[in-house]
């Protein structure tokens, strides 16, 4: 008995084209996105704020010219509360407005984990007002002394109550 061990191609299925051409388009999207990453309209970081982020370096003369408290928010890339806090926080409007008008609000970001080390700038602040866990939130003069501090994130309206009571 004779077999045909030949391939006939007319029983197979075909590929659907458009399936391929959106495989390709996902491919394309996700190298440019890792390539290009949104920022905000100055550039300088991600677009998931509408707070005005103040540099570590000139925190504290733009706190002494304004006469106004600095508010270090202590977050770290892999923590999920200092996102949920970014989400319901910074990125409301309302909040943000008086976040910028209170405040000078600096946000420093642990790096620890990610790259074995923080920047001397960072772990500077860190070990001055000695922060163990994020997010932590400290409020602080111009001279650099602390007033309070909230470690945590326990919700929006329990932080709107925090920068309201702390001036």
């Amino acid at each position: 008995m004779p077999t045909n061990l030949t391939f006939d191609r007319t029983k197979q299925r075909a590929l659907p084209v458009w399936l391929v051409i959106l495989t390709a388009l996902l491919i394309i999207a996700r190298v440019i996105s890792t390539k290009y990453p949104v920022t905000n309209d100055t550039g300088l970081g991600p677009k998931a704020s509408l707070v005005h982020w103040t540099p570590i370096s000139l925190a504290s003369a733009a706190a002494q010219r304004s006469h106004r408290p600095i508010l270090y928010e202590f977050s770290a890339e892999w923590c999920g509360p200092c996102h949920l806090l970014e989400r319901e926080v910074f990125m409301d409007r309302a909040l943000a407005a008086k976040i910028n008008d209170r405040y000078i609000a600096v946000q420093v970001v642990d790096r620890q984990r990610e790259d074995g080390h923080n920047d001397p700038a960072v772990q500077e602040l860190m070990d001055r007002y000695r922060v163990s866990a994020f997010p932590t939130v400290v409020i602080a003069g111009a001279d650099g002394k602390p007033r309070d501090r909230g470690v945590g994130y326990e919700g929006r309206d329990q932080f709107a109550a925090f920068i309201d009571r702390v001036r």
